[in-house]
């Protein structure tokens, strides 16, 4: 399967005071198999302690399930991929855990005070990727400046005041041969708004050939792939 400008902005860059505050929930350690698409399974620390990204949400199974049906060793070979808005590395970490055989560059991202939370799951599973911050609305860090391959986005869209960080962040790493895979579940009318813009920026195609298709469109969960428009 082939899935496949950096400039200033006046966007203000998100800062650690744009992290929505997170709802209750304990500490604890989780394991999936992705409904049996993954072994050994996945084991992740679940802790809302440092915000929101650290529970495992609805969209970034989808997205995991999608990537594990869908990527090989050898397809990925040569590639440079990153995940922004990781979290605790959900979908990063499937893709390293099932694909360890194939020489590519992934890149976990989010901001500063996710890095533990995806370090702990990092070692949990004794896989060995990239941990990089990435704040939306800033200029790419080095590591993002060269081509990306694939982008991979799940659950960014939930906190309003961040919908144009993120914008900006999507078309500074969209390039000419990159494929983003987002996937987001629609919670409020501000998610249709921030859809309805930067649709008019980026292609946006719905990915329907999945078995949980219909389960997750009624879950409002939908996955997109995602191109820049030809000039």
């Amino acid at each position: 399967m082939n899935l496949f400008n950096d400039s200033d902005s006046e966007v203000e860059p998100l800062s650690e005071s744009f992290v929505p505050t997170a709802p209750r929930l304990d500490a604890r350690i989780t394991e999936t198999t992705f409904d049996g698409l993954l072994s050994p399974p996945l084991r992740l620390h679940e802790d809302l302690a440092r915000g929101c990204g650290g529970q495992i949400w609805p969209a970034g199974n989808t997205l995991a399930k999608y990537v594990l049906r869908n990527f090989s060793n050898d397809g990925l070979r040569g590639k440079r991929i990153i995940e922004i808005g990781a979290g605790g590395g959900l979908v990063g970490l499937a893709m390293a855990s099932a694909f360890r055989k194939s020489d590519y560059d992934l890149y976990l991202t989010d901001q500063e005070p996710m890095m533990e939370l995806m370090r702990q799951n990092t070692d949990l599973n004794g896989l060995n990727v990239n941990l990089e911050i990435l704040n939306w609305g800033e200029p790419l860090p080095k590591f993002a400046e060269s081509p990306v391959d694939i982008v991979l986005a799940a659950d960014c869209v939930y906190y309003e005041p961040a919908f144009p960080l993120l914008e900006k962040t999507l078309l500074d790493l969209a390039g000419e041969n990159t494929t983003v895979l987002f996937c987001h579940k629609k919670r409020r009318r501000a998610d249709l708004r921030f859809m309805k813009s930067i649709k008019k920026k980026l292609h946006f195609v719905e990915i329907k050939d999945y078995p949980e298709y219909e389960e997750s469109s009624r879950e409002s969960v939908f996955l997109y792939k995602v191109t820049r428009k030809s000039s």
